[in-house]
């Protein structure tokens, strides 16, 4: 075959199209391959890393006393998080008393909170004060 033949049958073309093939219109649409981007100042990502310090424990080897809030907005209380239960969290309340909440009565953001301290300390973290004592 002589490349430079104009009778020559064409090669077909690559595709360029993103969408779905033409023959078939239900073949799912192709996407464009994926460019790794850089994180963005104000994403939440970047935003969660000085946050690190609602994590450190004090000399006692406990979580920080913060503010929980109630999925509904309405309820709050002042504590530390001192044990995670089969789908609860014990807080000690600042009069040294504990409450257990169910996870799913937690805001979005004192989830978030939980996630990062099992990603922390792991979901046993009863023994944060011998940790934090080696």
């Amino acid at each position: 075959m002589d490349p430079d033949d104009p009778f020559a049958p064409a090669k077909p073309a690559a595709p360029t199209s993103t969408g779905p093939d033409d023959d078939d219109p239900f073949a799912p649409v192709k996407k464009p391959e994926a460019r790794p981007t850089a994180i963005a100042a104000d994403s939440p990502a970047r935003l969660a890393a000085p946050l690190a310090a609602d994590l450190q424990l004090d000399r006692e080897g406990r979580l920080p006393l913060r503010q929980w809030t109630d999925n509904s907005g309405q309820f709050r209380v002042q504590g530390r998080l001192i044990q995670l239960l089969d789908g609860k969290v014990r807080l000690l309340k600042e009069t040294g008393r504990t409450t257990t909440v169910p996870l799913e009565r937690l805001s979005p953001a004192d989830l978030t909170y939980v996630q990062r301290v099992i990603a922390q300390y792991g979901a046993d973290i009863s023994g944060l004060a011998l940790v934090a004592a080696r």
